[in-house]
């Protein structure tokens, strides 16, 4: 059996450079990644910074929204610096929206190979180097049991690997305190990837958290790392969710120095520069920024 040579797989950046290290180098290129966690953890803002990347390397990219309407999405990601509006004039961003339910009484419309069609169509016959689903998880109701869910999703994800070779990022929410990791239990297992975002409370404050639960074919670090959504800027990873945990009781630097993280998260912890613009000494409020 032929092993896989790691260093020749292409990757494509997340869009946020501690991700990528993170990951080993970004995403496998033509892959599709799932984005999950509860409502109004970031699921959107990384799926937007993840497709503003390859629209700023001058790359088409589309975006599908399944429960919001796009102008609203695309005036929130202004706050945070991002014209999507002018790479849609300039025919490099392709916006838009697909609703399952017809009028009457909310009959499923549309199978799984229709929906792809669309997005070939509406995408200059499927010229897109990144693809983002916002949430996937909104096509798959009304599919029926729990085993036309399953194949409806594996539908969904292999003609967007096969026809249009794009790599994807589909979000999902799952219900609020769930140990869950996607909403029908299928998402996770389909995706080469999966990334997990997530609020703890921390002190009197929350933070927002992700790490990586899944990764196919990379040696991805699975620390738990915390991370800020910064106004003109987008997501910035800070330190991993331990080291705030001990700072916040009061640990002596000691303590700090005898904990052993895996040789990825130490090369983190030291390298402060890496961090960005996360304040490690006056972390925000997770709530400052609420936006999808």
């Amino acid at each position: 059996m032929h092993g896989i040579n790691v260093m020749l797989i292409e990757r494509v950046s997340t869009g946020i450079p501690m991700l990528d290290r993170i990951l080993g180098g970004g995403f496998i290129r033509g892959k599709t990644y799932l984005i999950t966690g509860e409502t109004g953890v970031g699921k959107t803002i990384m799926s937007l910074q993840f497709l503003m990347d390859g629209l700023q390397k001058g790359e088409d990219v589309a975006y599908v929204s399944l429960d919001e309407r796009i102008s609203a999405v695309l005036d929130g990601a202004l706050t945070l610096g991002w014209d999507f509006w002018s790479y849609y004039k300039a025919g490099h961003f392709y916006p838009f929206e697909i609703r399952i339910y017809s009028e009457d009484l909310g009959k499923y419309r549309k199978d799984s190979k229709a929906y792809i069609d669309t997005i070939v169509k509406m995408t200059r016959g499927g010229k897109v180097s990144r693809i983002v689903l916002d949430p996937i998880s909104a096509m798959a109701f009304g599919a029926g049991d729990e085993f036309a869910v399953r194949e409806y999703i594996r539908e969904i994800i292999l003609f967007l690997e096969e026809r249009i070779g794009a790599t994807t990022v589909i979000t999902c929410d799952i219900p609020t305190g769930s140990n869950k990791l996607s909403r029908f239990g299928y998402e996770e297992y389909l995706s080469s990837g999966v990334i997990v975002i997530g609020l703890v409370r921390v002190g009197g404050r929350l933070i927002r958290t992700l790490y990586v639960r899944k990764m196919r074919w990379s040696p991805a670090d699975s620390t738990i790392y915390t991370f800020e959504i910064i106004r003109n800027k987008g997501i910035s990873i800070g330190p991993p969710l331990r080291v705030l945990e001990l700072r916040n009781l009061g640990a002596q630097a000691s303590i700090l120095s005898g904990y052993r993280y895996s040789p990825e998260t130490e090369r983190t912890v030291k390298d402060t520069q890496e961090f960005g613009d996360f304040s490690v000494k006056n972390v925000k409020d997770s709530t400052d920024v609420n936006l999808p």
